[in-house]
């Protein structure tokens, strides 16, 4: 069964600032609370590109190797697992405003099998939605802060 989360927020730069640091993994541990490590395998990101991710969520920690299928900067990026404790794809959509701040829309569709036991799907749903509005958050208020410092 697959569980589908789906979350759009808004930062305050522009939809090609905000593609560089959210669609390249290396900096997924700088915004990402729940992200604890990430090594890329072959490069730099781009599609084809693999990289090593490890997650602490719900009190367990997991490792992923992922591969990135789309890679569009300032527009779209898309990954999925090739290897972990489950499978899941990520989206991120990038629309720039009319005020040059972007809107990011982030689906995840996971299919958790058995992982984490007997919690229901939409509990699930909902720790991963939390995680993106307070890692999106504190990702606004920091860049709100830099643009103010230029």
């Amino acid at each position: 069964m697959t569980v589908t989360a789906e979350y759009a927020f808004h930062l305050p730069v522009t939809p090609e600032e905000a593609f560089e640091l959210i669609s390249d993994p290396a900096q997924d541990p700088v915004w990402q609370a729940a992200c604890v490590d990430v090594k890329l395998l072959n490069g730099e990101p781009r599609p084809g590109g693999r990289y090593e991710i490890t997650f602490q969520l719900i009190g367990k920690r997991m490792e992923f190797t992922v591969e990135i299928d789309e890679f569009v900067p300032g527009r779209r990026s898309k990954f999925h697992t090739l290897d972990g404790p489950f499978g899941y794809v990520g989206t991120y959509d990038y629309a720039e405003n009319s005020d040059g701040t972007t809107t990011v829309h982030w689906t995840f569709e996971v299919e958790p099998g058995d992982y984490f036991g007997i919690m229901p799907k939409s509990l699930l749903r909902k720790v991963l939605v939390n995680s993106v509005k307070k890692d999106s958050a504190k990702l606004a208020t920091t860049l709100g802060q830099e643009a103010r410092n230029r």
